[in-house]
């Protein structure tokens, strides 16, 4: 999460400070036994209790807390397992996170110690560990690490699109498997080469592997080992991805790494770079001290940081796909942009740094216009009919509506005073969209026009720059902002944070 500009609630500190408490509570749902009995079937209050080695009173109140929270649901006396739970606490759900429940606590003893590696550097917690320690941390490593990739390569594999029938992929770092997988089976006609070390290749090796999923043990950071990828397969990859690896490595490694791919990949092909990325959010952000304090040199990347890394191996294209699990996908080619999934990333990444602190993506679907708000500039403002972009002037709720169904996309966008530097801000974000291949592009501006101090009663001054604000054509802008998890409320005295919406409206 990102704390917003306008966000001073003693909730959200709260929040924070108390998130541990929420994963002790999943993880001993599952050690006391209770998400396993309910997963075979509903039971009363007194049968789980009685089922259970949890004391009647303790017990009580614990499993009153999961309803609460939403980890369990009750009807008619009953308790079963709610949708989330069944999706990632189940022993049996596909998507079950339990390993990750596991690995976790061994993460925090070294984030127990982030003081240590800002004062005396990163790779300060990094020891030598006994073998059978480092085999049953490594084992936990890599369970922990597949359960996730299920989630995210599902999430990865729907957004890239557009393929072809036929083609060789090579996974890079391919770990336990599961995105070549995943890939593989969703994509019948295509084979995949799974490249990592030795010891990685030869666990895969004693599973069942699909008959067009081929294994290539080497380390990917010796040059001539990567190279002996074309001449045993005899041909160069349509489709090459690094998946959760860069992070793993310093910007040299990954210099090498990614100048060693257009070796392996066709002069047509795709380069995939799924990761998480320090500029993307809040958890890529966070991602980048979780490896510094677990890590010798690892860390996340910038998207600008990698596409220059890309830039310098030859991919003069490349374009950004948002995942919903806070991971990002670059997709990296030769001749030509990559024409999938559009994304609004580099909008967005636009707006952040040029005077908005909120960027969050929409459907102009979701957008309503209600007939109370455009009254309420009729009955109520001391400035109704004297600004040009405001009504009578502006565009009606009817016409709002029907220029909404014009696009599939938005950006609604959160700034600050000034006003006519908020606006000024929106018309660039604007002409961005526009430049960039958004030629629909148009933005509703918040609070009145200002390019003039009073609008001539003639007509406009400035009709390039007049856009009308949301309130005006009808928009609940308190229940939009909402919707996008940006705190909105009235001023209620000089200490309250001011704060304008404004909406980008794409194709």
């Amino acid at each position: 999460m990102k704390i917003l500009p306008s966000d001073n609630s003693y909730r959200t500190f709260c929040d924070l400070t108390g998130g541990y408490r929420m994963f002790r509570v999943m993880v001993e749902a599952v050690n006391s036994g209770i998400i396993d009995l309910l997963e075979d079937g509903e039971r009363s209050l007194d049968e789980l209790l009685a089922a259970t080695s949890l004391q009647p009173g303790e017990g009580r109140r614990f499993i009153d807390l999961l309803v609460g929270v939403g980890l369990l649901e009750q009807y008619d006396g009953r308790l079963y397992l709610s949708r989330f739970s069944r999706s990632y606490l189940s022993r049996t759900s596909a998507d079950s996170q339990r390993h990750v429940l596991e690995f976790e606590p061994l993460l925090m003893e070294n984030w127990n110690q982030l003081g240590t590696v800002l004062r005396e550097g990163q790779g300060a917690l990094t020891s030598e560990q006994a073998p059978e320690h480092y085999r049953e941390r490594l084992q936990l490593y890599q369970q922990a690490m597949g359960e996730a990739a299920v989630v995210r390569s599902g999430e990865l594999w729907v957004a890239i699109t557009q393929l072809p029938q036929q083609g060789t992929i090579i996974d890079i770092g391919a770990g336990d498997g599961t995105y070549l997988r995943s890939f593989l089976a969703s994509h019948p006609g295509w084979q995949g080469v799974a490249c990592d070390l030795p010891d990685v290749c030869n666990v895969l090796a004693a599973q069942s592997l699909p008959a067009n999923m081929a294994l290539y043990p080497c380390n990917i950071l010796e040059r001539k080992e990567l190279a002996g990828l074309v001449e045993r397969y005899r041909a160069r990859a349509d489709l090459l991805l690094f998946s959760n690896l860069c992070h793993c490595y310093g910007p040299d490694e990954n210099a090498v790494l990614l100048g060693q791919a257009g070796e392996l990949l066709a002069q047509d092909g795709l380069l995939i770079v799924h990761d998480f990325f320090r500029d993307a959010n809040s958890f890529g952000a966070l991602y980048d001290l979780h490896m510094l304090v677990n890590t010798f040199n690892g860390r996340t990347y910038s998207t600008a940081e990698t596409t220059a890394l890309l830039q310098d191996a030859g991919f003069g294209h490349t374009a950004v796909i948002e995942l919903p699990s806070s991971s990002l996908a670059l997709v990296a080619s030769r001749n030509a942009p990559y024409q999938g999934n559009g994304s609004l990333f580099g909008l967005k990444t636009h707006a952040l740094s040029h005077g908005f602190f909120a960027a969050v993506e929409l459907n102009p679907a979701d957008i309503r216009s209600q007939a109370w708000v455009r009254a309420k500039c009729n009955y109520g403002c001391s400035q109704f009919g004297t600004r040009w972009s405001c009504p009578p002037h502006a565009m009606d709720q009817a016409g709002f509506e029907e220029l909404l169904g014009c696009y599939s996309r938005a950006l609604l966008v959160a700034g600050q005073p000034p006003l006519g530097d908020f606006q000024e801000s929106l018309l660039a974000l604007e002409k961005e969209a526009f430049l960039g291949g958004f030629t629909k592009a148009l933005v509703f501006s918040g609070g009145p026009c200002c390019w003039c101090e009073e609008c001539p009663p003639e007509r406009c001054s400035h009709p390039e720059k007049r856009r009308p604000s949301l309130e005006a054509c009808g928009c609940d802008v308190f229940a939009l902002a909402a919707s996008c998890g940006i705190p909105l409320a009235p001023l209620r005295d000089s200490n309250d944070f001011v704060q304008y919406i404004g909406l980008l409206l794409v194709d």
